[in-house]
């Protein structure tokens, strides 16, 4: 862990990768009183005493971590007035701000420099898309941002990025194919420009089922969709509690739990590093996506995932297919969907499923 004196505490840092900041101790100081404000708050307010002649904080980023996951990204000020043995000022009090972003990943570069060279997810490789489907880039900042399409007959075509989001402090982008497809030539494959930041998007131009097709937090704290094109199975499962009333025996509760289990299918390796992203989200949905549009009145249901298996090797010839299971969040199981008659399951299931 980096360590730095408070008065070198300054610029931008990720709560993945702030440094222990110390408070030296000298003269006749006893003591420390540190003060910490994130944002106009104040979180933090004590008298610390030194060890070997120095306060050093430690840990800043787990304690910083829920105000930057609200915000994504948060302004740290952290104030220090030396004490005597009688609690008297010593001094002046020194002060330090710094930038704090929202992180769960160790980056291995500096957060400035990431967030002005990539935009906000550890997928580092193209990612494999497909006609029909929801896409989204985010990023810090407000540059402007454009894409450049690559069509079947070498042919390619420079469009505008279309924001859907963001905030002052960051964009988010909706770059779904549909936007880049044409009916007189075939899209094969894209690739997304915001300053120093590019991510390329290839065509599956066998536009496989998706079952399902789930939304969660990423590392950055943003939404990434994953499309699962394996085998998904459901396995409603019933606890049944059982006495006699009035000399029948009767179910007096039924519990149903919805259990689905769901196949990545197979990813490539940037794709494959990617994915776990999914494992280690807190927050999931499921949604059903119709033409690059999320199709459920209600933005979707959040889920849980109970278990995953997401094993990987760099064996020739091997090919990663991750294998997960999860089950609703809601306590209600019997998820009646009311724009999806005659189809089997649920909106989990692909729109091309019957």
């Amino acid at each position: 862990m980096t360590t730095v004196p408070l008065s070198s505490f300054s610029g931008s840092y990720f709560t993945s990768g702030m440094p222990d900041v110390t408070i030296g101790m000298g003269g006749t100081a006893d003591r420390c009183s540190v003060r910490m404000v994130c944002d106009d708050e104040q979180i933090y307010d004590e008298v610390l005493w030194p060890a070997s002649g120095v306060v050093t904080l430690s840990d800043l980023g787990l304690l910083l971590e829920p105000y930057a996951q609200k915000r994504l990204v948060v302004s740290l000020r952290i104030e220090a007035q030396l004490q005597d043995a009688a609690g008297s000022a010593i001094g002046g009090r020194e002060t330090a701000t710094a930038r704090i972003l929202f992180s769960r990943a160790d980056v291995g570069i500096g957060a400035e420099e990431f967030y002005t060279g990539y935009f906000l997810t550890i997928l580092q490789g193209p990612r494999l898309t497909a006609h029909g489907r929801l896409e989204y880039l985010w990023y810090y900042g407000q540059d402007a941002a454009t894409v450049e399409a690559e069509y079947g007959d070498g042919s390619r075509l420079t469009f505008e990025a279309a924001r859907s989001g963001g905030s002052d402090v960051y964009t988010q982008l909706d770059v779904s194919p549909a936007h880049y497809e044409r009916d007189d030539r075939l899209l094969v494959a894209y690739t997304v420009s915001a300053g120093r930041r590019t991510q390329r998007f290839d065509m599956d131009l066998g536009e496989p089922d998706c079952a399902p097709i789930l939304e969660f937090y990423n590392s950055f704290g943003v939404w990434e969709l994953i499309y699962c094109t394996g085998t998904h199975k459901v396995s409603p499962g019933y606890r049944r509690s059982a006495t006699r009333i009035g000399g029948m025996m009767r179910n007096y509760r039924i519990e149903e739990t919805r259990s689905f289990e769901a196949d990545t299918g197979p990813l490539t390796t940037a794709m494959a590093n990617w994915a776990d992203e999914l494992f280690r989200s807190d927050m999931v949905y499921v949604l059903n996506v119709i033409d690059g549009q999320v199709a459920s009145s209600d933005g979707g249901k959040e889920v849980v995932i109970t278990d995953s298996k997401s094993d990987n090797s760099n064996d020739d010839g091997f090919m990663p297919r991750f294998t997960f299971t999860y089950q609703y969040a809601q306590r209600i199981q019997n998820v009646l969907q009311m724009n999806r008659v005659g189809r089997i399951f649920d909106n989990t299931f692909d729109h091309t499923f019957n």
